[in-house]
């Protein structure tokens, strides 16, 4: 850096020759590098993933079958039958709403029919073991759901609407699934109607 009060500045160059002040300002690059927004990303996922199952159980190294980490495993004739229904005939459910149940758990193999009386809200329960899709019709529900069918474990619901035409009379429901499958269905009504079918 040159100073100003000089007249004549040394160009540094050929010391002792007048020459011109030259101030320079050297940059040094940024050792930052830009990483794609992919690839930001990504490490942001794995990283969230990874936090995600950090909280999550698993069944401790050298578990087997049918411990306690692990949980009953269903074979031969069990894992034909239903296991009692996870959810009490009578519950609260989304915005304190007392449900109860209008059409007991049910099962078979064949397509069955069946009448329920038809409240504010409604849930089906289906659940199915074997392989395909196990599905309940409603025309006047509106309702034409399936679920994939698998362990028979968790029966997965659905909470509908009752249109303001049927509500208070009896509507019909059928549920089917594929051939060597067992279906199993619940309904429960909010609030539990005067009849049931």
């Amino acid at each position: 850096m040159c100073s100003p009060p000089k007249a004549e500045a040394e160009t540094g160059l050929n010391p002792g020759q007048p020459g011109r002040c030259l101030n320079v300002r050297i940059h040094q690059p940024r050792r930052t590098a830009k990483i794609p927004l992919a690839a930001c990303l990504a490490a942001c996922l794995t990283t969230g993933s990874l936090a995600l199952l950090a909280g999550c159980s698993a069944a401790p190294a050298g578990a087997v079958r049918n411990s306690l980490p692990v949980g009953p495993v269903r074979t031969g004739a069990a894992a034909q039958k239903f296991a009692q229904f996870p959810v009490s005939s009578k519950w609260t459910g989304a915005g304190g709403k007392d449900y109860t149940a209008v059409v007991n758990a049910k099962t078979g193999t064949a397509p069955h029919q069946f009448t329920f009386t038809a409240a504010d809200s409604i849930v089906f329960w289906l659940n199915c073991i074997g392989t395909g899709t196990a599905r309940i019709v409603s025309p006047a529900m509106h309702v034409n759901w399936g679920v994939p069918c698998g362990t028979g474990a968790n029966p997965a619901g659905l909470t509908v609407t009752s249109p303001r035409s049927v509500r208070g009379s009896l509507v019909k429901a059928r549920v089917t699934s594929p051939p060597g499958t067992h279906w199993e269905i619940r309904v429960d009504a909010h609030p539990a109607p005067a009849r049931n079918a």
